[in-house]
């Protein structure tokens, strides 16, 4: 019916102009080009509510591969500086998804700074057996450093856990709005680092070049970097207005990939929250975000991490990460006054969440 309506429209756009009725052409295209323009807002809308976001539902994404091309899984797994994670987490979480029904997909770790949780990295290290193995798994770690001694540095920290000779992923955390020129211009030490960390790639000894913010002024302006190629971006439930007025509809603009992270508010979700929430519900929620490609959490247990890739593995009888209403409810009352939440300190940005 649409397509006929459509259809019916140009008929008459065609008789305006056999007619050279100029006036009439357009006012025509103007109103038809409105009217697709409102398609395209809803459909959006809907997406970002989890309405039409089927081709969201997936365990794995291809906008981040493995060395041998392999799609990682959408739920990465990272250390935990707050708590002791023990040195089997990683190898359930690997061989979790070895076991799954669609083994395609390839495990995805997280560590910052690799000297903080000494059990967790000894797993990590220990995911794979040798270096063809080792191209089946996804490594990403980083550091707040700018200096390219510091970076270098960093690197070398990292590649002691994964195999020596690359790292998948190399962030450069925690980017400030003081680093920015303007809201659309990176600064000069910014850039340099960033320009650096591309020489790793040129080496062969890095992949990826990603950035991490708290600010989402600051995601939007990585997001058009075009020397980047992926972001880490916070959001959650009581922490998602930001992220959905100002970062992520320049990231869907630019297609570059998002990793959520703090997703639980540092398991405060969970702890605090009236009447609670699960971790899978944490992780559902952010990644029914279209913008969202890559969650990162750190399951704290085995019993946790059970949780926290529940929906995944669930989600092939899915054609939706929740629906509309669950989303609405769970805006409604986690989100309705983020500020309410801050007692934590969060935020550091409150400015950006009102």
């Amino acid at each position: 019916m649409r397509f006929i309506v459509f259809a019916l429209q140009w008929v008459v756009f065609v008789l305006c102009a056999l007619l050279d009725d100029r006036s009439s052409c357009c006012a025509f295209v103007s109103h038809i080009m409105a009217h697709q323009s409102h398609q395209s807002s809803v459909v959006l809308m809907m997406a970002s509510k989890g309405g039409d976001a089927d081709k969201n539902v997936r365990m794995f994404t291809d906008k981040l591969v493995t060395a041998s091309g392999k799609p990682v899984c959408r739920y990465a797994l990272g250390g935990a500086a707050r708590s002791t994670q023990s040195e089997y987490l990683p190898l359930k979480y690997r061989d979790m998804l070895q076991n799954a029904d669609d083994d395609t997909g390839a495990p995805f770790y997280f560590y910052y700074n690799p000297h903080r949780y000494p059990q967790f990295l000894s797993g990590v290290s220990q995911a794979f057996e040798d270096s063809t193995t080792r191209r089946d798994i996804f490594f990403a770690s980083g550091g707040t450093e700018r200096s390219p001694a510091a970076l270098d540095q960093r690197l070398d920290d990292a590649l002691a856990f994964c195999g020596g000779e690359y790292l998948d992923g190399f962030v450069l955390e925690y980017v400030c709005q003081d680093e920015l020129d303007s809201d659309t211009q990176l600064g000069k030490d910014l850039q340099n680092a960033i320009d650096h960390v591309q020489s790793y790639v040129r080496e062969n000894r890095v992949r990826y070049v990603m950035a991490s913010t708290h600010s989402h002024r600051v995601g939007r302006t990585l997001s058009g970097a075009a020397s980047l190629d992926a972001i880490m971006l916070r959001y959650n439930m009581s922490h998602r207005k930001a992220a959905e007025t100002i970062s992520f509809p320049e990231v869907l603009e630019n297609n570059i990939p998002v990793l959520a992270f703090t997703t639980t508010r540092w398991n405060g979700l969970q702890r605090e929250a009236s009447p609670a929430v699960t971790t899978a519900d944490c992780i559902t929620f952010a990644l029914q975000q279209p913008a969202v490609e890559v969650v990162l959490h750190s399951a704290r247990d085995e019993d946790e991490l059970d949780d926290a890739l529940l929906p995944l593995f669930s989600c092939s009888d899915s054609t939706h990460w929740m629906s509309d209403s669950a989303y609405d409810d769970l805006c409604a009352y986690y989100g309705s006054d983020e500020m309410a939440w801050n007692d934590d300190g969060y935020d550091e940005y409150p400015d950006e969440s009102r």
